[in-house]
């Protein structure tokens, strides 16, 4: 019931008849399953950055002030996706949207430290051996990391009044976050090389993106909006094959101009 009040909506003082908790669209079964998508996020992002980072604490020798910004903002938005559905189970709607007015500064954060771990990294491959091809492929396979996150986060928000695009939308942004934290358990645990942690990421990112799109296609009969997240992680692999391509390189080029 507290589900069905949150998502009721008033629109010139008539009350809207709120969907039922059966309705595959916004269920208390598909708020669950995120939080427990999320939950499991978290562990792994522990767990991926333990060896690269936690480790280290408190001098943290070495580290920069962008890596401390970027990991901040991107724990913080995990945070948020855990608490958000949470809140909506609890029936906590003014909690729920005063909390979602924070992402207006969070989400921009995000991306901000994101651009500047970029940056810092990209200034590093820069001096250790200039502009090359892998350089370039590098940077701008790692600069739709920010494109990604921003066109999700902007249909999450373009379609907030729209309950279930909205809480599919916002949920997706976590897949932005998988790829990091899978490669750095699978370089730090198993001791994989780089090439191949990235690889599988990528496959793997594909693969689950696929599975969640099926499912939530199959629940509610038509085209679920995770369909863009699968096709994300599609032309992530494409780029990342034709990253040496003239046409790719030229583009890359480009993008490091902004950096």
């Amino acid at each position: 019931m507290k589900v069905k009040d949150l998502l009721s909506k008033e629109k010139g003082g008539v009350t809207e008849e709120p969907p039922q908790l059966a309705d595959p669209f916004i269920s208390s079964g598909v708020i669950r399953w995120i939080i427990v998508s999320v939950i499991l996020l978290i562990v792994l992002t522990q767990i991926g950055f333990f060896k690269r980072y936690i480790q280290f604490f408190p001098t943290f020798d070495g580290f920069t002030a962008a890596q401390h910004f970027h990991g901040m903002m991107m724990m913080g938005w995990l945070l948020m996706l855990l608490v958000q559905p949470v809140l909506i189970l609890k029936g906590k709607t003014e909690l729920h949207r005063r909390i979602g007015t924070l992402s207006y500064v969070l989400a921009p954060l995000v991306l901000l430290s994101i651009y500047l771990v970029i940056q810092s990294r990209y200034n590093v491959y820069l001096e250790q051996g200039g502009q090359t091809k892998g350089v370039i492929g590098w940077l701008s396979l790692n600069f739709r990391l920010m494109v990604f996150f921003a066109v999700l986060y902007f249909l999450a928000i373009y379609y907030r009044h729209r309950p279930a695009l909205h809480m599919r939308y916002m949920a997706s942004t976590a897949f932005v976050l998988i790829g990091p934290a899978l490669v750095r358990v699978l370089i730090s645990y198993p001791e994989w090389s780089n090439a191949d942690s990235h690889s599988f990421d990528r496959n793997a990112n594909i693969l689950i993106a696929g599975v969640v799109t099926i499912v939530d296609s199959w629940r509610t009969k038509r085209l679920s909006p995770f369909t863009l997240v699968l096709g994300f992680m599609v032309l992530q692999k494409i780029l990342w094959d034709m990253r040496e391509a003239p046409l790719w390189q030229a583009v890359g080029k480009l993008i490091a101009t902004m950096f």
